[in-house]
């Protein structure tokens, strides 16, 4: 299984409301479909994105919100993890239907949540308690850190493990120089809680060709030059450990790389090839294994929710149609009813 855990999803905008008082942020409404606010040019990006990577060979996408640095988070698209709204539930194969799958020959995607926040200091950030149940909805949290201070913020505070626990930093990979120096203490410790460090090379308008219309020739080169060698500088500060490769927000939707091109990619820039071969199926595996563990208590207790088998009601609709009573036994006939069957 190969996985992409960054595919930009559009939001609509909304007007901006000042907050009065303090305490809790209040509960985001809940959307009635993840679609609603966006234009016909944006539905369309999305799709060629999603079909493009399920053609590359792409199991597992991250549908990703991205914000600019706020204290506030912005609502999710996509609903509750209860009652999840993803842009193709038919291609699931936890929503899809029973009689869709790998075994009909029909191609599944997996597609999950993801909020991708910008730090540019170490003191305003959205991961406070007050904003637990809003970050709750997302399957998984990562930020971009823009100088020293927000990667030490990220390394070591924001990485604790918890409810609000980072699960992917990204670090700027065109600058050049660094506005800050990767510290490789700071960095093992954010592997030691399970944090990975993220690059986009799935993009060639991204990474290896930085050409578009907003960015002019000579500074795409430079752009390009830059990446080459602070991913090396990466690569020897992580030795290729808790390192993954996604598509970012940069580049087309036609400019999506495949995995084994990646893989071949990362080994140029000195990764180990297990290691890069592991960027892009179980170090991404993890990940998501570490954002299911963020929505339990101490990654030990949880609130699973029963499923039963296709084709056997759920209790409530056996309820509803008054089969089942609280007590479990079947509810007795009215008396309208036992006057019909007398008469005939």
């Amino acid at each position: 299984m190969y996985y992409d855990l960054f595919l930009p999803f559009p939001t609509p905008d909304a007007p901006k409301k000042k907050a009065k008082g303090k305490g809790k942020a209040p509960e985001p409404e809940r959307p009635s479909d993840c679609w609603a606010g966006l234009s016909a040019v944006e539905r369309d990006r999305v799709a060629r994105g999603v079909a493009l990577a399920g053609h590359l060979g792409y199991t597992v996408v991250a549908h990703t919100i991205t914000a600019e640095q706020s204290n506030h988070v912005l609502p999710c698209s996509f609903g509750s993890p209860e009652d999840r709204l993803l842009p193709y539930p038919s291609l699931d194969p936890r929503m899809a239907a029973p009689d869709a799958g790998p075994s009909t020959g029909q191609q599944t995607l997996v597609q999950v949540t993801r909020y991708h926040m910008r730090l540019d200091d170490g003191k305003v950030h959205p991961i406070t308690a007050g904003n637990t149940l809003a970050l709750r909805d997302y399957d998984i949290l990562s930020a971009y850190v823009g100088s020293d201070k927000a990667l030490q913020l990220a390394c070591t505070d924001l990485s604790n493990p918890g409810p609000n626990q980072l699960a992917i930093i990204t670090v700027p990979l065109h600058e050049r120089p660094y506005h800050f120096r990767l510290n490789r203490k700071q960095i093992r410790q954010a592997h030691r809680n399970g944090v990975v460090v993220s690059s986009w090379p799935l993009h060639s308008d991204g990474s290896l060709k930085f050409y578009t219309p907003q960015v002019c020739f000579h500074a795409a080169k430079r752009y390009r030059q830059n990446f080459l060698s602070n991913a090396r500088e990466l690569v020897r500060v992580t030795g290729g450990k808790g390192i993954i490769f996604s598509s970012g927000p940069g580049g087309s939707e036609e400019s999506l790389r495949g995995p084994l091109d990646v893989v071949n990619l990362a080994t140029i820039l000195g990764v180990p090839a297990n290691f890069a071969k592991a960027a892009v199926s179980d170090t991404a595996k993890s990940v998501l294994l570490r954002a299911q563990a963020r929505k339990t208590y101490k990654a030990v207790l949880g609130q699973p929710r029963i499923v039963p088998p296709p084709g056997i009601p759920t209790e409530s609709e056996e309820e509803e149609d008054g089969d089942i009573v609280m007590s479990g036994k079947r509810a007795a006939p009215q008396s309208g009813q036992k006057k019909k069957a007398r008469v005939a």
